[in-house]
């Protein structure tokens, strides 16, 4: 007989997006079991680039000082050589401290994939998620009340069954159940066809010095035989990738020493010393599902967009779409907030990653040309890294939006708005003499903020779930060090932020509202999709 349990959260797939997913449901209190068909975490570093709105949500967890100590900081440039040990034809920079820099009370991270999800799934765990290796989806079916989904064990085949309120697709961008769902899957499409050869050697010599994230590797010996883009990525563990164009036919089986050959070419060193760690053949697609969502199937990470990796937003993505829906469905589960608060998932998330396809299809068609002919600067008619990585907005979801509204899908960070749909703005504060920022606010809960003249809201607050902090510039409690918080939230002493759990402003009123129970009730149950006669407790 089939053994049955039951779950109020399965998800199916167990790299950074699964495990992330699974972490922050833990975080909120929700019983989730993750599946992964494969042994073991990734064994190939394919990530890098941890955003600073990544290290903002890995915070959250706990994580922070983790990852950071993963970091071999390196300078935020790509170069274009002929070869590495050869003449450097241009270089620029792209994200670092000049980009974000007091944007953020964090930092932008160089830790490869597989440095980071061992850290990802030991707090998962920590926080009391289960995870199951070599444990595998084979089907499953869902209707208006369930989700009951069979899985495999790969090492003794035993099957199970198991009963979820929702199941989330953590699965990538072949995504076997976006496929079961029959969710389109559309877009520019194959781009390039990439080999990404890992390796050690001793290019000290070549570097004379520098350091970077990428190098466009232009040798004509290799243009003309048909590599357009050779890529070499400087990764942590004194270990290098360097990407070539793959051709199945004439590469069937990439060998050790034709391997060697590649790198030696692209380093320009004819008797480099190599070690050939492993080959990874991947395309570069930018694809985006018709639907984030069906009934109580969810997409996420790369199951609901697949990005080029130029611009680093891939993995990133994913993270942010596990905190957007984690917080919701721990909502929606906890019965503080209506089913239709996760009609906000794809409301929110869709069009970001239309946004990062977007940029990613430019800044890819750049690097292929640059490759080439040079054309490899961030183009002057395009949102920077820190508008899009800390200024994306939502216009539809869970906030109450205001008008007018531009429609622009990005803001400036650095002169924040604090309109709904927005990241809450990084403020220092300071208490008990100790200095912490405006997002060290938020993560569990809905989060009130108001001014020294705010005491109505408190009194307000009291009469729901949510948390209250003023916000002063001097006296006990929080003080606002620099007096910047009222003006990077668009509000006065006696107004109020509402902020949510995944540190995105929900609503706002410039100054007080009278009364402001009625208002910050009214307010609570729109968002949260609760019935108008509901409690907002």
């Amino acid at each position: 007989m089939t053994a049955v349990e039951r779950v109020p959260v399965l998800i199916v797939g167990g790299a950074v997006s699964g495990l992330t997913l699974a972490a922050f449901l833990a975080h909120h209190g929700v019983r989730c079991l993750l599946v992964e068909r494969r042994e073991h975490l990734s064994q190939h570093p394919r990530m890098n680039d941890i955003g600073p709105r990544t290290m903002e949500l890995l915070r959250v967890l706990g994580l922070h000082d983790r990852v950071r100590q993963l970091d071999e900081d390196r300078e935020s440039s790509i170069l274009r050589v002929d070869t590495l040990a050869g003449r450097e034809r241009d270089r620029f920079r792209m994200g670092g401290p000049a980009e974000f820099g007091g944007l953020t009370p964090e930092k932008q991270v160089w830790c490869d994939q597989d440095q980071l999800e061992p850290v990802l799934r030991d707090r998962a765990v920590e926080l009391g998620a289960e995870l199951r290796f070599h444990t595998e989806l084979t089907d499953f079916e869902h209707d208006e009340r369930q989700v009951r989904a069979e899985l495999r064990e790969g090492g003794t085949g035993y099957r199970s069954t198991v009963i979820a309120d929702y199941l989330i697709a953590c699965d990538g961008s072949g995504s076997a159940v976006r496929e079961a769902l029959g969710v389109g899957y559309a877009g520019p499409g194959l781009l390039a066809l990439q080999a990404g050869i890992l390796f050690r050697a001793d290019l000290t010599t070549a570097l004379r010095g520098r350091s970077f994230v990428l190098c466009l590797v232009d040798d004509l010996e290799a243009v003309n035989s048909g590599l357009r883009l050779t890529v070499l990525l400087q990764r942590n563990l004194n270990r290098w990738t360097l990407s070539v164009p793959h051709d199945p036919e004439a590469d069937a089986a990439l060998s050790a020493p034709r391997c060697a050959e590649l790198i030696r070419r692209a380093v320009g060193i004819p008797d480099l010393d190599v070690e050939v760690l492993g080959v990874d053949i991947w395309q570069m697609r930018a694809l985006l599902a018709g639907s984030f969502r069906r009934g109580r199937v969810f997409l996420v990470g790369d199951a609901a967009k697949t990005l080029p990796p130029t611009g680093g937003y891939g993995g990133n993505s994913g993270i942010d779409d596990a905190h957007n829906l984690a917080w919701k469905l721990a909502a929606v589960l906890a019965g503080t907030a209506g089913p239709g608060l996760l009609d906000s998932y794809e409301l929110e998330r869709k069009p970001v990653a239309q946004l990062l396809i977007e940029d990613s299809v430019v800044r890819a068609g750049m690097l292929l040309a640059g490759a080439a002919e040079g054309g490899s600067h961030q183009p002057a008619d395009r949102p920077g890294k820190a508008d899009i990585c800390l200024g994306y907005r939502y216009h539809l979801g869970a906030l109450i939006p205001e008008q007018p509204d531009n429609g622009a899908p990005t803001e400036d960070p650095r002169t924040p708005t604090g309109r709904p749909g927005t990241r809450a703005a990084h403020v220092v504060l300071a208490r008990d003499g100790r200095e912490l920022s405006t997002l060290d606010l938020f993560g569990s809960d809905f989060v009130l903020l108001t001014g020294s003249a705010g005491g109505s809201w408190e009194h307000a607050a009291a009469e729901t779930a949510v948390v209250v902090h003023r916000i002063a510039t001097s006296g006990p409690g929080l003080i606002d060090v620099h007096g910047r918080w009222a003006e990077a939230y668009g509000v006065t002493e006696s107004g109020a932020v509402l902020v949510r759990p995944d540190g995105f402003i929900a609503w706002r009123s410039r100054s007080a509202a009278d009364p402001p129970e009625d208002s910050l009730g009214t307010v609570l149950r729109t968002i949260l999709a609760q019935p108008v006669s509901s409690s907002v407790r």
